[in-house]
């Protein structure tokens, strides 16, 4: 039987790039494991947004490669009694802290453990750097092969963020801005498949703030520079845009505003 080869170990952390824990991450896992891959999913999830985290890896685990391990570090509650899981997918592993990181995932999870075994740890702990001195050192031996059986208990119970649903009524779906990027394009928790669902008539109208932005459209380029327009992002939700501009910037946008579909 052919051994499975180890996938690369994928980082997505809220540490930013100014300051050097990312590096010393990388550098403790490569001292352990000198021929792991490593892959920067982010390191620019604001601090300590759980959430934003949660929707990167919903919307990027499914274009790693087979046996990928993502190493999650958005942990507010460092150094509490928090737990840290390992979780396994048919496809992928993971490493997070139990508050709700992993709770969109989109492959079931075929296994979950608490990390518990002290001595695939650093042998010091810091309360404030558990990136350092668990994620690390533990991610290396699983790159090495070590078995998770020896990680610590198997579980069932983590902790759970519900996604956001649109609301449905009889003649419109009404969601929400969910996320900004670095562009200023407003994405929203509506799905092409939700717009499908509802059966509307006609090609459905999208508003925001009571302003109509026409139907949706399938590029930026498609209307003149500096007009906004909703189209489908690349994450295959409603997205607000503005040609060659920040839709977020010119309309001062806030996480939480509603869009409506009609």
């Amino acid at each position: 039987m052919v051994a499975t080869s180890p996938g690369p170990i994928v980082l997505l952390t809220d540490f930013g790039t100014s300051d050097p824990y990312v590096g010393i991450m990388k550098a403790v896992i490569f001292s352990q494991a000198p021929k792991a891959r490593l892959i920067d999913l982010s390191h620019e999830i604001p601090p300590q947004n759980v959430w934003q985290a949660a929707f990167f890896l919903r919307f990027s685990a499914a274009y790693f490669p087979k046996n990928s391990l993502f190493v999650c570090v958005v942990d507010p509650g460092v150094g509490s009694k928090r737990n840290i899981l390992w979780a396994k997918t048919k496809n992928h592993q993971f490493l997070a802290p139990d508050n709700g990181l992993l709770s969109w995932i989109q492959e079931p999870l075929v296994e979950c453990r608490i990390v518990s075994n002290r001595a695939w740890m650093r042998r010091e702990v810091s309360s404030t750097f558990h990136g350092r001195d668990i994620f690390a050192p533990v991610a290396a031996k699983l790159f090495n092969g070590s078995s998770p059986k020896l990680l610590g208990p198997r579980t069932e119970k983590r902790a759970h963020v519900p996604w956001p649903s649109p609301f449905w009524r009889r003649d419109r779906v009404e969601g929400e801005i969910i996320f900004v990027d670095r562009f200023g394009n407003c994405v929203s928790n509506i799905t092409q498949g939700d717009l499908e669902k509802r059966n509307f008539k006609r090609r459905p109208e999208i508003f925001f703030r009571g302003k109509s932005l026409g139907p949706l459209w399938n590029c930026y380029s498609e209307v003149q520079e500096n007009r906004p327009l909703a189209l489908t992002s690349s994450f295959g939700l409603l997205e607000l845009a503005v040609c060659n501009g920040s839709f977020a910037e010119k309309s001062e946008v806030k996480i939480g505003e509603k869009i409506v579909c009609r």
